[in-house]
């Protein structure tokens, strides 16, 4: 029962920290912005948007996994920040996502999606990305550990070059 309780203390603490952090102003970027998020969010440092530049994404927290993905022969190693994270920052209340990239693709993510712990890629086998290579960012799922993700349905939700999130 002690634990239990410890438990549940713990998980209240983790979840208002999160609360205060999102409750933070959103500094304005001070590098090139990156990514755009619109829609259904609490905070912003623009005219309804949150704008981001490479140094605040990464203060959001990392993440990595090794991955095959739809092109790949063999696992790849993606590192980047929490798709999670950024969501929470910006306080992220809708049930999809409009992922938008910088060649106009556009794929809707649907929120449930964050089960799966998907990452915008900002390395590949610890290479930086570029717009050459995908990037500068790239939403991944770790493929391989979920055998779901190996459906087409999932493959189309790999925006690369992505610089626009809409919660909708």
């Amino acid at each position: 029962m002690r634990a239990l309780i410890g438990t549940i203390y713990f998980m209240v603490a983790i979840s208002l920290s999160g609360l205060s952090y999102a409750m933070e102003p959103l500094p304005s970027p001070k590098g090139p912005v990156v990514l755009s998020v619109s829609g259904k969010i609490e905070q912003t440092n623009g005219a309804g948007v949150a704008l981001f530049d490479m140094d605040m994404l990464e203060a959001l927290g990392k993440a990595s996994f090794a991955t095959k993905w739809e092109l790949s022969e063999s696992p790849q190693l993606f590192e980047g920040v929490p798709l999670r994270a950024l969501l929470e920052r910006v306080g992220a209340q809708g049930k999809s996502l409009r992922a938008s990239a910088l060649n106009d693709y556009v794929a809707v993510i649907p929120t449930e999606d964050l089960k799966f712990e998907p990452i915008l890629a900002t390395k590949v086998d610890g290479r930086v990305l570029t717009m050459r290579d995908k990037g500068p960012l790239w939403i991944a799922y770790p493929r391989d550990a979920y055998k779901v993700l190996q459906d087409a349905r999932y493959d189309y939700r790999w925006v690369w070059q992505l610089n626009k999130l809409h919660v909708e």
